[in-house]
C-alpha cells in the first residue's frame, strides 16, 4: 500500500508541471517560476507534503509568487520569491530566475543578473 501511495505521489508530481504548463499561456513570469519549482524541486515538494492521508485530505493547497524588489538598480524582471502553503501555513520558500532557470531552497545562493 505504502508504495502505491509513493507511486501515486510520484505520478502527481510528474504530471503536475504538464498540467500546469497546459493551461498556462506561453511567457506568464509568475506561471514559469512556479512551473520552474515544480520541475526542479519536485522531491522536496513531496517530502513538504507529507500528510499520511495526502490523497483524500481537504487541507488547501496554495502557491505564492511575488517579485521581492520593484524596478530599479537591480533588473528584476526575471527574480521571484515562491512560496508553498498547505492550510495556510508556509512549508516551503525558493527564489527563482526565470531567465536561467535557477532554482534556489533557503540557504542557497541565486545568481541575479
Amino acid at each position: 500500500m505504502k508504495t502505491l501511495q509513493s507511486l501515486l505521489l510520484l505520478l502527481l508530481v510528474a504530471i503536475s508541471p504538464t498540467s500546469l504548463a497546459a493551461g498556462v499561456p506561453e511567457g506568464f513570469p509568475h506561471a514559469d517560476a512556479i512551473r520552474l519549482v515544480m520541475q526542479l524541486r519536485g522531491d522536496e515538494i513531496q517530502r513538504l507534503d507529507r500528510s499520511p492521508d495526502w490523497w483524500h485530505d481537504t487541507k488547501e493547497r496554495t502557491w505564492s509568487v511575488k517579485r521581492p524588489f520593484g524596478p530599479g538598480i537591480v533588473d528584476s524582471t526575471h527574480y521571484f520569491q515562491v512560496s508553498y502553503s498547505i492550510d495556510g501555513k508556509v512549508v516551503g520558500t525558493w527564489s527563482v530566475n526565470t531567465g536561467s532557470g535557477q532554482v534556489a531552497g533557503p540557504g542557497e545562493s541565486i545568481r541575479i543578473e
